[in-house]
């Protein structure tokens, strides 16, 4: 009962939206205005400089929450890496059908809670493959797959899988970003 809890309260602390929050002290609701996506970028073009890292640090915040509170907790290493999955997947899918953000801030969170040395992984894989192309969204899958390598070689992959899952989440909420990109 103990596990379903926590698996439970990670998804309702993801579901916090924090750029609509933000939206609301400043009159416009992200869901709704540039791109329609609850998330930092938007809130960025929105509200500027400011609207982008509260919202940033917010989403990062409650990926981390779920991992640290799960370590505190004495559960397992994978159980911690699912209360990160269920962080992202509340970003992802929010409580009553209401349209959710991609999961970027939240997984970066959870992920470095869980495992920071993998991180540096996950930038270095991101510039590289940011310094062709110039482009966020192109560069991702790079970082995630340095992530899982950085992962392999600090000998967190058994217990990082749910992170995993959470990465992949991610990508698929950034699938018409690739086709709108690729297009071009």
């Amino acid at each position: 009962m103990k596990t379903v809890a926590y698996l439970a309260t990670c998804w309702l602390v993801g579901t916090f939206m924090a750029a609509v929050a933000v939206g609301r002290l400043k009159g416009a609701d992200p869901r709704t205005a540039g791109s329609g996506n609850p998330g930092a970028r938007n809130a960025g073009r929105l509200f500027g400089i400011t609207g982008f890292l509260a919202v940033f640090l917010v989403d990062a915040l409650k990926g981390a929450a779920p991992v640290i509170a799960g370590r505190a907790l004495g559960m397992p290493e994978a159980l911690v890496a699912a209360g990160g999955l269920m962080a992202v997947s509340g970003h992802v899918l929010p409580l009553f059908g209401r349209k959710g953000g991609k999961g970027v801030s939240t997984f970066l969170g959870a992920a470095l809670a869980f495992s920071p040395v993998t991180v540096v992984g996950l930038i270095i894989g991101t510039a590289a493959a940011w310094l062709p192309y110039r482009n966020a969204v192109l560069a991702m899958p790079a970082g995630f797959a340095a992530w899982t390598l950085a992962l392999l070689f600090n000998g967190r992959l058994d217990d990082s899988w749910p992170l995993l899952i959470a990465a992949s989440l991610v990508l698929i909420r950034h699938r018409d970003d690739f086709r709108e990109t690729l297009d071009r």
